[in-house]
């Protein structure tokens, strides 16, 4: 009984991330320079965005049902954007290739 108790807390903890809520990177008005604003999600934004209109990037919290590129060109409204989604915490920060551009390019 005990060992079955055990199990049921640990398999909450890993589907729920212990308690945690997924954190984002937050520059929803768009920065052509990265962002490094920190962004607790709510309960019902599962997901990290990321949008590339040219130079600005736009980043920001969402639900992963709201990823889809129909639902995104309508948020957007513009007719050429990049985007990316993921669920992980601070994944719509820049990427490595970015970081070593960067590093690089100054």
């Amino acid at each position: 009984m005990r060992s079955s108790v055990v199990f049921c807390v640990a398999v909450s903890f890993a589907m729920f991330g212990f308690g945690l809520s997924l954190q984002c990177y937050s520059c929803p008005q768009g920065s052509t320079s990265g962002c490094d604003v920190k962004q607790e999600c709510s309960s019902v934004e599962d997901a990290c965005l990321k949008v590339t209109i040219g130079d600005i990037i736009h980043t920001e919290c969402i639900r992963y049902a709201d990823c889809d590129v129909r639902i995104l060109a309508q948020k957007f409204l513009v007719p050429q954007f990049t985007s990316r989604c993921c669920q992980t915490s601070l994944c719509n920060g820049k990427s490595w290739l970015e970081r070593l551009k960067e590093k690089f390019s100054g």
